[in-house]
């Protein structure tokens, strides 16, 4: 899925080196991911899973695909994407999160439209080869781990976590230490 994205070298977009950040990007990225279908799979196997949730300056889109592949989207046009063709724990973090995601099918509905969440909302979309489903969950439940989907939100933000572990500058690490 990566291969045929901007940016799909692997890393950031938007930062030093690269393409300046265009938020028309975010829209453009989630939608794809949202109408995209991996060939070779069964009609019912989640192919896409996708979580949006609001932070300070927008929107956080982290996607996990049963390829491996594993992105994330910022509204304001940056992200990541590709990391998992380059780092095993990326591409790990990405299948575990489909994994639990297919453990949790029970709790998404089908929908026809892709909102993105209202205010301290966290929306999970999973795609199959058939559908395009939806679940929303209050983001301090998912925080306290009281919500039914708190596995999965744990399994998505792993993957934010492990771009940031291979992406974020050396110094910056170091200062967070």
């Amino acid at each position: 899925m990566e291969k045929n994205t901007p940016a799909s070298r692997g890393g950031s977009t938007g930062g030093p080196g690269s393409r300046k950040a265009d938020p028309a990007f975010y829209s453009q990225m989630r939608r794809h991911a949202l109408e995209m279908r991996l060939p070779n799979m069964a009609r019912d196997a989640v192919q896409i899973v996708l979580m949006d949730w609001h932070v300070d300056r927008g929107t956080v889109t982290v996607l996990a695909a049963a390829d491996g592949a594993a992105s994330v989207y910022l509204s304001s046009g940056g992200g990541y994407i590709g990391g998992s063709e380059k780092f095993p724990s990326i591409r790990a973090a990405a299948l575990h999160a489909v994994s639990v995601a297919t453990s949790l099918q029970n709790h998404f509905d089908p929908t026809e439209s892709s909102p993105l969440p209202t205010l301290g909302d966290v929306t999970f979309y999973i795609t199959t080869g058939a559908v395009v489903s939806r679940a929303v969950a209050a983001e301090a439940k998912l925080r306290a781990g009281s919500d039914p989907l708190a596995a999965l939100g744990g399994a998505m933000q792993k993957i934010v976590t492990e771009y940031r572990l291979k992406f974020q500058k050396p110094t910056a690490r170091a200062e967070a230490q």
